[in-house]
């Protein structure tokens, strides 16, 4: 028996095999996270590729799977989908204690909030963001988390209208810059960095700030082809150059910008750019030029029914967030449907208990009182035969003696016989029928 066990039992996987699978996963998540900044159907093929490796049993690529496609949805402008899926991936990522995805996971959450102008909700997933970066000690994360808090920052900034509060955003640019800078692996990530300070000195109308980093923007995003923020780079150049004279430049490369968002199929981006676009004619008084790009941007959004999901996004986690706090996580409620079958399951079961007993009780008394009815029979039978003994050997004895005597009598006389001794004769026999009967109603009343 021994050794047909050891015999069944399967070798461990190579360590070889372990390493070069973890190997494959790792590299899939580099490709994903770079996607983003390069063209989104990217995100599918590898989103693909990860869910193939997550059905052989790898939870962590299951997670990031479902974060990529969420992203692709994002960048596609159908937040709510995105949301949908973002939610999805934090609950199963909470499931199988993922911890290292929670800080891209929040980045997408805040980038949706932030899409719908939802600030309040935008923060909070950018500190719980930062907070994971930190706990998970990942510096990569630190400096994204730090860069999209500090573009809530100047977005919020912006969309208050209220220019005598002062935008902080330039400080946690800055910090996150020198982060990034502190290391040649971080390189690449200092384009977000110039691509959003360009963005801070446009706003605030310092156009040669703006673009001596714009350009810095421009060359780091050509170097690691960010493709992405290229767009971002180009689009600040091209304000910048056209609000400080050069109008023909600045419209080069805002038209740079918006084929390369075409060419990525990201219809946001191309809402956006018309809409700078409408400020740069506006602000030359080209108003026929200013409508055409309104128009544009108009007819964009209503294709991404942007107008639509501000709301629903938000309510999609704030009802993850409840669900959350009730234990009730799609996938969202298992627990308590689990716990609510075995309630009825212990109900049904104590219901039909209690049924079986009630009818075992009952056919319990039934049987006791046939055999109760039973034994008073008996005992009314045997009472019966009592008393018929008792008239037998006490009422019956008597005219029966009586006749056989008289018949004795008639056999000594040699049959002669007289009246008055028929007389007898008769009387006794009807004395012994009379007794016949009282035995018979007897019986019938004891038996009855």
């Amino acid at each position: 028996m021994l050794m047909l066990v050891v015999s069944c039992r399967q070798p461990p996987a190579p360590a070889e095999a372990t390493s070069s699978y973890k190997h494959t996963i790792d590299s899939l998540i580099i490709k994903g996270r770079r996607s983003q900044n390069k063209h989104i159907d990217s995100l599918l093929v590898i989103s693909a590729q990860l869910s193939n490796i997550a059905a052989r049993g790898d939870k962590s690529a299951l997670v990031y799977s479902e974060l990529f496609k969420s992203q692709y949805y994002w960048l596609s402008s159908d937040h709510e989908k995105s949301m949908e899926l973002v939610l999805k991936c934090l609950a199963d990522a909470e499931k199988w204690d993922v911890k290292e995805i929670y800080p891209d996971i929040y980045i997408t959450m805040g980038n949706l909030h932030k899409e719908s102008a939802n600030y309040k909700m935008a923060f909070e997933a950018s500190d719980k963001g930062l907070n994971w970066a930190q706990a998970n000690k990942d510096t990569s994360a630190i400096i994204a988390v730090l860069a999209l808090k500090a573009m809530f920052t100047h977005s919020f900034w912006l969309y208050n209208h209220d220019k005598t509060q002062t935008d902080s955003s330039i400080n946690l640019q800055f910090a996150a810059l020198k982060i990034a800078e502190s290391g040649q692996k971080y390189e690449r990530m200092r384009t977000r960095f110039y691509d959003n300070i360009a963005q801070y000195y446009l706003d605030h109308k310092d156009y040669k700030q703006a673009i001596f980093y714009g350009d810095k923007g421009v060359a780091m995003a050509l170097k690691y082809n960010q493709q992405r923020s290229l767009t971002y780079s180009y689009c600040w150049l091209g304000q910048a150059w056209y609000f400080s004279g050069d109008k023909q430049k600045g419209l080069d490369y805002l038209n740079k910008s918006l084929i390369l968002s075409k060419n990525l199929k990201e219809p946001y981006r191309v809402m956006e750019i018309y809409g700078h676009m409408y400020d740069c004619y506006y602000s030359a008084a080209d108003y026929k030029a200013a409508i055409d790009m309104q128009a544009k941007s108009e007819h964009v959004k209503d294709s991404i029914r942007g107008s639509i999901n501000v709301k629903q996004i938000s309510e999609l986690q704030i009802k993850y967030e409840s669900a959350k706090k009730d234990q009730a996580i799609s996938l969202l409620g298992h627990n308590d449907t689990v716990k609510n079958r075995l309630i009825i399951a212990v109900l049904g079961c104590s219901m039909l208990f209690i049924a079986f007993s009630v009818i075992l009780f009952l056919q319990y008394r039934v049987i006791s009182r046939n055999n109760h009815i039973i034994t008073q029979s008996n005992e009314k039978k045997h009472k019966a035969l009592q008393n018929i003994a008792h008239i037998q050997a006490h009422e019956l004895r008597k005219p029966l003696a009586s006749i056989m005597g008289l018949v004795n009598v008639i056999k000594i006389s040699e049959y002669e016989f007289d009246k008055e001794l028929i007389t007898k004769l008769e009387e006794s026999a009807k004395e012994l029928d009379e007794k016949i009967h009282a035995v018979l109603y007897q019986v019938d009343k004891e038996t009855h």
